[in-house]
């Protein structure tokens, strides 16, 4: 991929810069796709329905955050979130959109959900998608396909 954009770090504000770039792309007449992971239900981006050019996918249903679920309800998380990961994987192999934002994708590592070279396989893909990546680590591996690098702290 020729444009990915990684915006991670502890602090506050990856996903609400992730989200403004999504605005800023379909007011650009961008397609854009969203997928997001592990947020549960208590992040509403509803107002992004109000943009006929972004499409907003997020296939977990559970009210508690993911270190609080019970083991079988990890299990259904973590199908969810695999499937949610080969959606995108789909959109961006196809090109059906031009913006792809993974929203919290690298947070997936942190609970063995997906590694690095699951991330991988989809840098790898020769797409002209804009690609943009938000979690809380970034490791080193997956820096070199970005473009651009948003490291985002709290004090």
């Amino acid at each position: 991929m020729k444009n990915v954009h990684i915006i991670y770090g502890g602090g506050y504000g990856k996903t609400a810069a992730a989200m403004g770039l999504a605005v800023k792309s379909a007011g650009n007449g961008e397609t854009v796709t969203i997928v997001q992971f592990l947020k549960g239900t208590d992040a509403d981006y509803s107002i992004l329905d109000q943009f006929e050019e972004i499409n907003f996918f997020t296939f977990e249903n559970s009210l508690k955050p993911y270190r609080e679920l019970t083991y079988e309800e990890r299990e259904e998380q973590r199908a969810k979130a695999k499937n949610s990961f080969h959606y995108a994987k789909k959109v961006i192999d196809t090109g059906s959109s031009d913006v792809v934002i993974l929203d919290e994708v690298l947070g997936l590592m942190d609970y063995n959900i997906l590694y690095a070279e699951d991330i991988e396989e989809i840098l790898s893909i020769n797409s002209d998608v804009k690609l943009i990546m938000t979690g809380r680590i970034c490791p080193d591996q997956l820096k070199r396909y970005a473009s651009m690098i948003s490291h985002v702290e709290s004090n």
